[in-house]
């Protein structure tokens, strides 16, 4: 059974993170594994692993989930950039792993596009809590190609839409 203050950053984890932030950390649940910790804060994600500190926007996160049968938080960032960190004392971390990503969501749809060019999803999204500006992001889905120019002008239109509805 884990002791309480696994779930806690010691002293110099503290120090350490409030130097790199510039501010003192506000962790929301912390989960430890064999190579560091995930620590969640409410505007984004800090991983401690053995090449040193990871911090991710929750803006940045395309997707992600827990597999409990392997100790794994894994992680997509919208660039295609992905992550994992194993957690043997995962404690909350899963579910507000989870909680966080949708609070960064503003709006989602997909669109079916015309001539048979397949299926975009537009994502508004900001920093959970905040009135930031909502940044935008596009994903071609199955075999749409965001880098065809006919899908590119379409997705633009698509978002431009939604600016205008959100914004």
């Amino acid at each position: 059974m884990a002791t309480r203050s696994a779930h806690k950053l010691t002293t110099d984890e503290t120090n350490e993170l409030q130097q790199i932030l510039g501010r003192r950390p506000d962790v929301l649940v912390l989960g430890r594994g064999p190579q560091g910790f995930v620590a969640l804060l409410r505007d984004r994600m800090v991983v401690r692993h053995a090449q040193g500190w990871q911090l991710v926007a929750w803006t940045d996160i395309q997707r992600g989930g827990w597999n409990s049968d392997t100790n794994k938080l894994r992680w997509e960032l919208v660039d295609g950039t992905r992550g994992e960190a194993i957690l043997d004392e995962p404690a909350g971390l899963p579910h507000a792993f989870a909680e966080r990503v949708r609070a960064s969501i503003v709006v989602a749809r997909q669109f079916d596009l015309d001539d048979d060019l397949g299926t975009v999803q537009v994502v508004g999204r900001r920093r959970p809590g905040s009135d930031d500006p909502i940044s935008w992001q596009a994903e071609g889905l199955g075999r749409c190609d965001l880098t065809d120019p006919k899908v590119g002008s379409l997705v633009l239109d698509l978002v431009e839409q939604m600016r205008v509805e959100y914004e």
